[in-house]
């Protein structure tokens, strides 16, 4: 899905601009995420995902793009060391 999709997306559905961070990586994912989980990441315009350096550079991209709120996600592997479920990654809802 190109960034000119996911507003579309957004409009027509009730999915979410989504910005993916593995704990001590430096890559952050954008996508947008439905209501039941699934994610559908961005991808550039030759088709290839998109990997960003940081949750500023995502949501400067949405914010070019005309969307001013993204969820952030932070997964980290501690979660499962301790047994946490996908469900109970850290997430909010930023503005911007």
């Amino acid at each position: 899905m190109q960034l000119s999709e996911i507003k579309s997306a957004i409009n027509q559905h009730s999915q979410h601009p989504t910005i993916i961070s593995y704990a001590d990586s430096n890559h952050y994912l954008l996508g947008i995420e439905d209501e039941q989980g699934n994610f559908k990441s961005a991808r550039d315009k030759a088709g290839k995902l998109m990997s960003l350096n940081s949750i500023t550079q995502a949501e400067a991209l949405l914010k070019q793009h005309g969307i001013h709120y993204a969820i952030i996600e932070i997964q980290t592997a501690y979660d499962e060391m301790i047994g946490n479920s996908s469900t109970k990654h850290c997430r909010y809802r930023v503005e911007f």
